[in-house]
């Protein structure tokens, strides 16, 4: 898992029952392991090394932080600020602030069309909304079927942590991403 999809910071690496974490810019020091299970009560523990371990269950729902309301206008400019997320894809930011961490809209463009290098993934949010704003995106949701083409103006309301994947685009897609909270697993 990386996250946040619009300019990951952060890798969860799974296997044979462990999950490691590796944030960016991180010292070494005040290291924690999460252990998730659903078998014991949460916990927080400390190593004689100073290692955090917190024992949590992950069956706990998301939360939404309060929202902070505010006018937010974002300008497509020729100097807009561009990252390089998830899959490669570039994203722009439409709401900085967050909204108190409420909301996140991303601007997606790959200006590159055919197969994306994208991975089956799944969003742990409340909400999330794509609109195709140019061109066409081939994407595949968990139980839905064959693999469908969103085209310019059409909407997806994707429903929480459905597992989904990006499979192709046309030369410079464009959708508009809207996802409630705004930092989440990916």
């Amino acid at each position: 898992m990386i996250t946040p999809a619009d300019n990951p910071n952060t890798a969860i690496i799974s296997g044979y029952g462990v999950r490691l974490c590796l944030r960016h810019g991180g010292t070494g020091e005040n290291i924690v392991v999460r252990l998730h299970t659903s078998d014991r009560k949460a916990q927080t523990l400390q190593a004689p090394n100073g290692t955090m371990i917190e024992i949590i269950n992950p069956n706990v729902g998301v939360e939404l932080p309060e929202l902070r309301e505010a006018l937010v206008v974002t300008p497509l400019t020729s100097d807009a600020s561009w990252t390089v997320g998830r899959a490669g894809m570039r994203y722009r930011d439409l709401i900085p602030s967050r909204l108190g961490g409420a909301f996140i809209a991303s601007h997606i463009h790959i200006p590159n069309g055919g197969p994306v290098p994208d991975y089956v993934h799944y969003h742990r949010v409340k909400f999330q909304m794509i609109y195709c704003k140019s061109g066409w995106v081939r994407v595949v949701y968990e139980d839905q079927g064959d693999s469908f083409v969103m085209n310019a103006g059409d909407c997806v309301l994707q429903p929480p942590e459905i597992r989904h994947r990006v499979l192709e685009s046309s030369d410079n897609l464009e959708v508009i991403e809207i996802g409630a909270p705004a930092e989440h697993e990916t």
